[in-house]
């Protein structure tokens, strides 16, 4: 049985990584962490989660994170993240980080839509998790950068036409995309109040979304060519 961890298990993220782990016939989660709800049973909490009745949620304690899982999950804020999977990996755990912090391979690209990086060594080591394409390195991974959410939808949309370049021009592909309110994190906010999103829509971030260097990087690497995308 292969122990997680689960850091920053009581966001939108984190809820929706516990419950698929609860259909993992070889996973148990043995500690998941909360800023908020420390000495709190997820059950409780999250009836949806009612099996999880022996799980309390813990502080942030990196060494015993450590000592009682083989594997971490990082679901914490972009910049969060990089600090805390840094430790994780001194330590020979296996990290898979749900933030951007190591979706880029260019420091600079990430730090010119994201801010400072503090781990830039940790990037050459990261892997791109899209386990459709990558599944192979997944595994002999030490470190996982989980995908973006329109990216992941983009990449493996594209993917069968970046193998017959004829098809589409590279320099020229125009995206338009969907997401979830829940996208927004479980912050309160106005702007996603339901009284403002219901049977609404709203165009955002048109041409600027942090997500374009994520999508634009990784079909450049399936085309064997660059890749420019609207988005």
């Amino acid at each position: 049985m292969t122990r997680v961890g689960i850091i920053g298990a009581t966001g939108y993220t984190g809820l929706e990584l516990l419950r698929c782990l609860l259909h993992h016939p070889e996973v148990e989660v043995t500690i998941a962490t909360s800023r908020q709800f420390v000495g709190k049973k997820v059950s409780a909490l999250f009836p949806f989660l009612k099996e999880y009745n022996n799980l309390t949620l813990s502080p942030l304690d990196p060494d015993r994170i450590a000592k009682q899982t083989d594997i971490v999950f990082t679901a914490l804020p972009h910049q969060v993240s990089m600090e805390v999977v840094s430790f994780f990996i001194k330590k020979g755990k296996k990290v898979i980080d749900l933030s951007a912090d190591f979706r880029l391979k260019d420091p600079t690209v990430y730090e010119a839509w994201y801010g400072p990086h503090k781990a830039k060594k940790l990037l050459a080591l990261a892997v791109y998790g899209l386990p459709e394409i990558y599944s192979k390195k997944i595994k002999r991974a030490s470190l996982v950068a989980n995908p973006g959410c329109y990216p992941t939808t983009v990449i493996l949309a594209l993917a069968p036409f970046l193998h017959h370049k004829r098809i589409i021009a590279l320099d020229n592909i125009i995206i338009d995309a969907k997401s979830g309110v829940s996208g927004a994190g479980r912050g309160a906010k106005l702007a996603t109040h339901f009284c403002e999103v219901n049977e609404n829509i709203e165009a955002y971030k048109m041409c600027i979304h942090r997500h374009t260097p994520e999508i634009e990087q990784e079909l450049t690497q399936l085309a064997g060519e660059e890749v420019k995308v609207i988005f």
